[in-house]
């Protein structure tokens, strides 16, 4: 649930629930009722506060993405591919298809 994220966010980040209700401008009985899933379907707008005051994009905060650090070791290297495959051309990819093949052949050869 929302709450429970928001709550261990802000542990990690090492914020009271008084410093996130300040720096989010909302009340702090109110975050404190999120936080203890009292209120489960809070506003897009305080969404938005309490994730900027997070330093974090909303769509973080809800869970539906992850931030940078975040991810782990592999998803950060098909990241950093994703970045390389977007500029290729079809014959580049087509070259790196190939040599994909081979290092898997490879491997599967000295099993």
């Amino acid at each position: 649930m929302i709450g429970d994220r928001i709550r261990t966010i802000r542990i990690q980040k090492k914020m009271t629930l008084s410093t996130l209700a300040e720096k989010s401008n909302v009340t702090k009985s109110y975050l404190s009722n999120i936080e203890r899933n009292i209120c489960s379907n809070p506003t897009i707008e305080f969404v938005e506060k309490v994730a900027s005051a997070l330093n974090m994009k909303p769509e973080s905060l809800l869970g539906w993405v992850k931030e940078e650090n975040e991810l782990s070791n592999l998803e950060k290297t098909f990241l950093d591919m994703r970045k390389y495959l977007i500029f290729m051309n079809d014959e580049q990819l087509l070259e790196l298809k190939d040599y994909m093949k081979f290092i898997l052949w490879k491997k599967n050869r000295t099993k």
